[in-house]
């Protein structure tokens, strides 16, 4: 009897458990639902950070005078080559110094190009 009475209590534990899960699946964000959230994290950070930039431009024209799909296919390959090495290098980059140091030197890098910028006379 008692051993039924465990089953029982398995089943009811796994059926609530699979009840919960469905009802966070239904209480997060629509696209979550679908998509891992590292998934929209990464699309988010290189779809607005590429979104407008100069290699887009360049592509623009680049369509406007030759084959779209081929625009396409080289952009698409050279974006996921891009984000392989960034990937690659930045996971042996991790293992050996800490995120703080990337951080810090990034910061330091931007404000520098920045200075120099802003000192640099425009040549028209």
């Amino acid at each position: 009897m008692e051993g039924v009475t465990n089953a029982m209590r398995e089943s009811i534990i796994k059926e609530s458990a699979t009840v919960e899960d469905e009802n966070k699946k239904q209480k997060r964000p629509f696209l979550t639902q679908f998509f891992s959230p590292i998934f929209l994290k990464a699309f988010s950070i290189n779809f607005f950070g590429e979104f407008g930039d100069k290699s887009q431009l360049a592509t623009i024209g680049l369509a406007a005078d030759e084959n779209p799909f081929g625009v396409i296919l080289g952009g698409v390959f050279a974006q996921l080559l891009c984000t392989t090495a960034a990937v690659i290098g930045g996971k042996s980059l991790a293992s050996q110094i800490s995120e703080r140091i990337v951080a810090l030197s990034g910061g330091m890098l931007f404000i520098i190009f920045g200075i120099q910028s802003f000192l640099t006379s425009v040549e028209t």
